[in-house]
C-alpha cells in the first residue's frame, strides 16, 4: 500500500484529502513573532486582520526536518507495510522540499519524495493523480515515475487583486504599486520551472479581468487533461467564484471544476481576491483512474 502525503499549500479541499486519505503537514506562518500552524491555528482572515492592523505580510516559514521525520514516521507505524510519495511545494520556493528530502533517507526507501515544482492546487494536481493510482495499487516507484514524467506540464497562474500585499512583501516599488492601482492593473503570475514569474499586465473592472485571464489561458495551454481543473481563490466574494467556475464551466472542457480556498501560506504571499484556474496541460494519460 502506497499513501500519498502533501503539505498545506496544496489548497486540496478536506473533502479531496479525506476521500484520498491524503495526510498533510502545515507549514507556518508567523504574526506578530508568534508561530502558527498553516490550517491549524491560522486561518486567511486572520492574515487579513494582522495585515489590516500592520500594514506588512506575515512571515511565513519551511517544514522542519524534525516535523518531517514526526510525520512520516507516524504514518509509517500507523500503517505497517506502506510506503509514502510525498508531493509538497516546489524546491523553488521553499527549503521544505530539502528538508523532507534529506528526511527521507533515513526510511530505507520507504518514503519517496516528489519536486512538484509548483504550488497552490498546481501541487494538489499532482497530489490527487498520485492519490488515485496509489488507489488502484500501483507500487511507489511506478507512481514517482507517472508524477514526474507530469510535472513540466502543470499550469498554474493567478490574478492578483490586492497589490499592496506585493508592495508589502517586497515585491514590487511604491511606484508600481502607485501605477498599477492608477490604471487598474491586476497582474498576472504565473508559475515557471518552479517559482513565480510576472506574465501579463491585464487592467479593468476584476470580474472582466478573470474571464478574459481564462480566456487567454485556455488558449495558449491548449491541450489540457480534460478530466479536472481547479480555480483556487484567496477569499474572493463568492459571487465572483461562482461566476468565474459557471464560466469555465461553459467552455464544456472539464468534467470537473474544483473550486478550493487557498491556504494561509499562500494567501500571505498573495493577498485577498486573487484567484487562477490550474489544470495538467499534457492531454491526460492512459491510466484508468
Amino acid at each position: 500500500m502506497v499513501i500519498v502525503t502533501s503539505d498545506s499549500s496544496c489548497d486540496l479541499s478536506k473533502e479531496q484529502r479525506e476521500q484520498f486519505n491524503i495526510p498533510t503537514l502545515p507549514l507556518y506562518v508567523s504574526l506578530g513573532g508568534v508561530e502558527h500552524r498553516d490550517g491549524v491555528d491560522v486561518t486567511p482572515q486572520d492574515i487579513f486582520e494582522f495585515f489590516k492592523a500592520n500594514k506588512k505580510c506575515p512571515k511565513t516559514s519551511a517544514i522542519s526536518r524534525e516535523d518531517y521525520k514526526e510525520f512520516f514516521e507516524k504514518i509509517l507505524k500507523d500503517n505497517p507495510g506502506c510506503e509514502i510519495v510525498h508531493i509538497g511545494l516546489s524546491s523553488g520556493l521553499s527549503t521544505s522540499y530539502n528538508n523532507s528530502l534529506e528526511v527521507s533517507k533515513e526510511f530505507g526507501g520507504r518514503v519517496a519524495v516528489v519536486d512538484g515544482k509548483n504550488l497552490s492546487t498546481g501541487t494538489g494536481l499532482l497530489v490527487l493523480y498520485a492519490a488515485e493510482l496509489a488507489k488502484k495499487g500501483l507500487p511507489q516507484d511506478e507512481i514517482v515515475k507517472k508524477v514526474e514524467k507530469r510535472v513540466p506540464y502543470v499550469q498554474a497562474s493567478f490574478i492578483i487583486q490586492e497589490i499592496e500585499y506585493l508592495y508589502r512583501g517586497g515585491r514590487c516599488s511604491a511606484m508600481a504599486m502607485f501605477g498599477a492601482n492608477l490604471l487598474r492593473i491586476k497582474p498576472r503570475i504565473q508559475v515557471i520551472d518552479g517559482i513565480m514569474k510576472n506574465n501579463g499586465k491585464p487592467r479593468g473592472k476584476i470580474v472582466p479581468v478573470l474571464k478574459g485571464y481564462v480566456d487567454d489561458v485556455l488558449k495558449e495551454y491548449n491541450n489540457p487533461d480534460k478530466r479536472r481543473c481547479f480555480i483556487t481563490h484567496s477569499s474572493i466574494e463568492p459571487e465572483i467564484a461562482e461566476e468565474i467556475k459557471k464560466y469555465v464551466e461553459g467552455k464544456h472542457i472539464f468534467g470537473e471544476v474544483c473550486v478550493t480556498c487557498a491556504s494561509s501560506v499562500i494567501t500571505s504571499h498573495c493577498g485577498k481576491g486573487t484567484l487562477g484556474i490550474l489544470y495538467i496541460n499534457d492531454g491526460g494519460t492512459d491510466d484508468e483512474i
